[in-house]
């Protein structure tokens, strides 16, 4: 099976790069993306995935920078075919309210192409065939992490905006894990009070998983060389990447 991650926004919020958080994962015909961020629906098209091969959009939580690309990815494509292929929406609850309450102000209707799915805590998903995992994450609003089956025991994981929790409570083993980074061990009293990850505890929580790839990701704007927190990363983890904009993994299963 074709498995492909492509990260098209790997950034904490910045009013300056266009790197909001978004990463599409193939799976055989399967389209999944991973958050929404501004201008997604941009990358999607310019990468050459498109945006009638997305087959479901998998929210965190409802801050911007994860779900302000959202509304117009789905307009687009409602105007661009007819009809609009189906989207499957899943996201913490808030989502359709979000959603519905955005296609009103626009004078928009989806009509009968858009699921939407709204889940609390830990649920098992099947999305178009891909089993998908939700599990709760801690951050300063109700937030979701999502781990992807691929076939036997392999998965990906994605934990993002999130203080680290141990893969005992989130009854999850990731082969490959994208988890929040936003700041350095040194910068550790900020992540604590903003309630997100340092490289060192993503590291910390890959290496407890079992996961043999750490992509580290919501990089805050701070650390112009990543190279930083890659460093600090491998100390407990020697597969620990930083992820950038446009990169590209193709899984071998």
């Amino acid at each position: 099976m074709r498995t492909s991650l492509l990260f098209l926004g790997t950034s904490a919020p910045d009013a300056g790069p266009d790197d909001m958080p978004a990463v599409a994962l193939r799976a055989g015909s399967t389209l999944l993306l991973l958050d929404s961020g501004e201008g997604v629906q941009h990358k999607l098209v310019s990468s050459g995935l498109g945006l009638n091969k997305v087959t479901a959009v998998l929210v965190t939580h409802l801050h911007g920078d994860h779900v302000l690309g959202l509304v117009p990815l789905i307009q687009t494509r409602s105007l661009l075919f007819k009809p609009a292929p189906p989207l499957v929406v899943v996201g913490p609850p808030g989502i359709r309210r979000y959603l519905s309450e955005s296609f009103s102000s626009l004078y928009f209707d989806p009509g009968d192409s858009l699921e939407i799915q709204e889940v609390r805590g830990s649920e098992e998903l099947r999305l178009r065939g891909t089993p998908v995992s939700t599990v709760p994450l801690d951050h300063t609003v109700e937030t979701l992490g999502y781990a992807v089956g691929l076939g036997g025991d392999t998965g990906v994981c994605y934990l993002t905006d999130t203080r680290p929790l141990s893969p005992e409570r989130l009854g999850l083993r990731c082969q490959v894990l994208v988890h929040d980074s936003t700041f350095s061990w040194m910068d550790l009293e900020r992540a604590r009070e903003f309630k997100h990850s340092t490289a060192l505890e993503a590291a910390s929580f890959a290496s407890s998983a079992g996961g043999r790839l750490l992509l580290l990701f919501h990089i805050s704007s701070r650390y112009k060389d990543r190279g930083v927190l890659e460093r600090e990363a491998r100390r407990l983890h020697p597969h620990s990447y930083a992820a950038e904009k446009f990169m590209l993994l193709s899984l071998v299963l």
